[in-house]
């Protein structure tokens, strides 16, 4: 759990680079508006060794996990069938999640609701919500096949496991694998958006897509950015200006989130995978803190460095270096070079591509989160980054 206490220090900063510090008033946003940054994201499993506590799950900012870590169980069997979870486990649910609260008054709480595909034993095979292709099911995950996303009734059928979700007591919904399939996604979010209220937050996968599901963004909170936008990338102002189009679309608050795995290649992480849920024998420390440093400087997002599409992942001692709120937007300096200044710090990262290091001087002396490396000028090479603090 984060705490504040940090306007001063933001005045002093502020100052030192020349510009105004707004006041942060908590009874102007939503709780976790004022959480201070970086705020680190837990997507479906705590770091690599926790076991699944709430005292573990309650260390991150934003808390995405499925069904069962509530206690949860649905209402029919199989349990495709189900319109939602029993009365009694959602009793439990609320506990649960009270219990967070009391543990992380400020943390994000999402439960994720299945829509995408379901197991295979979760329905009969002949069952008309499955989506055949020539006839057969549409396997995607091994063992996993897909619903028919167009399907009025699986629309219908996903909103009432979403309002079951809500009467547990958490902050919002997490629906993975969103598509463009603007024809099915529209009606959905519009019907969605009206039966659980502008209060609920919805958060929604947009894979390794940039700017390709605007059409959602009107109806819902954020999206997750999985790793593939960063893949191989040398140029970066399209994506940037489309990621920060997308979330002046979204409905406030706004709770997107930026992760970037470690392994890129192939099906890393995937089930079969001998290295699922191990870390890599070799580390790419700069690409933490190159993906770091982009999501503090482009935007307010929620950050995560994961090994791959297992999202296992260390806690990193920069996770516990609380840098305040922005005090300006995000600054672009050249076509790689970002920077963004936040109360108690100076975010500079120097995208991948760039074609030489930035040089950083300050009038006064920082330490670099990342590295613990002190001084008044710094150097990031291309495809890095410095979180640079000054208390």
């Amino acid at each position: 759990m984060k705490f504040l206490g940090i306007a001063l220090v933001g005045v002093g900063l502020a100052a030192l680079l020349g510009v105004s510090a707004p006041v942060h008033g908590a009874d102007e946003t939503a709780r976790f508006e004022d959480t201070p940054f970086p705020r680190i994201a837990m997507l479906w499993r705590p770091g690599r060794g926790d076991d699944y506590s709430l005292e573990r799950h309650a260390r991150y900012d934003l808390i995405l996990t499925g069904p069962w870590q509530f206690r949860l169980q649905f209402n029919d069997d199989p349990p495709g069938l189900a319109t939602g979870f029993t009365q009694e486990s959602i009793e439990t649910a609320q506990e649960r999640v009270e219990t967070l609260r009391e543990l992380n008054p400020d943390a994000v709480i999402l439960g994720e609701i299945f829509f995408f595909e379901y197991r295979e034993e979760w329905l009969p095979e002949d069952h008309p919500w499955w989506l055949r292709v020539d006839g057969e099911r549409e396997q995607f995950w091994p063992g996993t096949y897909r619903l028919d996303w167009t399907n009025p009734e699986v629309h219908e059928h996903i909103i009432s496991r979403t309002l079951s979700l809500k009467e547990a007591g958490v902050d919002g919904v997490f629906y993975d694998n969103l598509r463009n399939e603007p024809d099915a996604w529209v009606p959905f979010l519009e019907k969605l958006r009206e039966a659980v209220g502008d209060d609920f937050l919805i958060l929604a996968n947009s894979g390794y897509a940039v700017g390709e599901h605007d059409f959602a963004a009107p109806f819902i909170n954020g999206f997750m950015y999985e790793s593939g936008w960063s893949h191989g990338r040398t140029e970066w102002d399209e994506t940037i200006e489309a990621k920060q189009h997308t979330e002046s679309l979204l409905q406030e608050p706004r709770i997107s989130v930026i992760e970037r795995f470690e392994v890129t290649e192939g099906r890393a992480g995937w089930p079969g995978d001998p290295g699922r849920g191990e870390p890599p024998e070799e580390r790419d420390h700069q690409a933490r803190r190159w993906s770091m440093a982009y999501a503090l400087a482009i935007g307010d997002y929620f950050y995560l460095f994961a090994d791959d599409t297992s999202h296992a992942h260390d806690w990193f001692p920069e996770y516990d270096r609380e840098i305040g709120l922005p005090a300006a937007p995000g600054e672009r300096v050249s076509s790689h070079v970002w920077r963004r200044r936040y109360d108690k710090a100076l975010v500079v990262v120097n995208l991948p591509g760039a074609d030489a290091p930035h040089e950083v001087t300050l009038d006064r002396p920082a330490e670099d989160a990342f590295t613990g490396e002190t001084g008044e000028s710094f150097t990031v090479p291309s495809g890095d980054g410095r979180i640079l603090i000054m208390e």
